[in-house]
C-alpha cells in the first residue's frame, strides 16, 4: 500500500513537468525505488501515450483523486527541479524534493521522499528513467 502511494504521487507530481516536454509514442519506463538499507528491484514496462494521454497528464496516472502539490518548480534547458506534498487518503503524508533532466525523448528523476509517519520505511529514494522507443504499434 505504502509502495503504491510512493509510485502514484511521484509519477503523478511527475506528468506536470512531462506534459509538455514529452513526446506521444511507445514508451519504455523504469522505476526503482530503495529505502533503509533495501532495494527493491527495477521494474520496466512499457507503455503507448497519445497527445491527448499527455495533455491529460494520463501517462503518471493523473487523475481527479490526486492530492499532491508542487512548489518551486524550475524547469529550465532540460534540467528539472521541484518539491512535492502527498497526503493519501488514509492520513499518511509523503514530502520531498525531486531533480532530474528531461527531453522530448527520455527523462531521468530522483527523488527524495519522506512518509509521516513512517511506518519503518524512512527516507525514500524512487528513481524513475523513460526513453521513447518510437511511435505506437496499431
Amino acid at each position: 500500500m505504502k509502495r503504491l502511494l510512493v509510485v502514484l504521487a511521484s509519477t503523478t507530481l511527475a506528468s506536470h513537468a512531462f506534459a509538455q516536454e514529452m513526446s506521444p509514442g511507445l514508451w519504455e519506463l523504469t522505476t526503482e525505488m530503495k529505502m533503509q538499507g533495501m532495494a527493491m528491484p527495477p521494474q520496466k514496462f512499457t507503455h503507448c501515450y497519445t497527445a491527448q494521454d499527455l495533455a491529460a497528464g494520463k501517462q503518471y496516472g493523473m487523475d481527479e483523486k490526486s492530492n499532491c502539490t508542487i512548489r518551486n518548480m524550475k524547469n529550465v534547458g532540460g534540467s528539472i527541479s521541484y518539491e512535492m506534498s502527498c497526503t493519501a487518503s488514509d492520513g499518511t503524508k509523503m514530502s520531498g524534493s525531486v531533480k532530474g533532466t528531461m527531453s522530448a525523448t527520455a527523462f531521468s528523476l530522483e527523488q527524495k521522499l519522506r512518509m509521516t509517519p513512517d511506518q519503518g520505511m524512512g527516507d525514500m529514494l524512487y528513481l524513475i528513467k523513460g526513453r521513447r522507443l518510437g511511435d505506437c504499434k496499431k
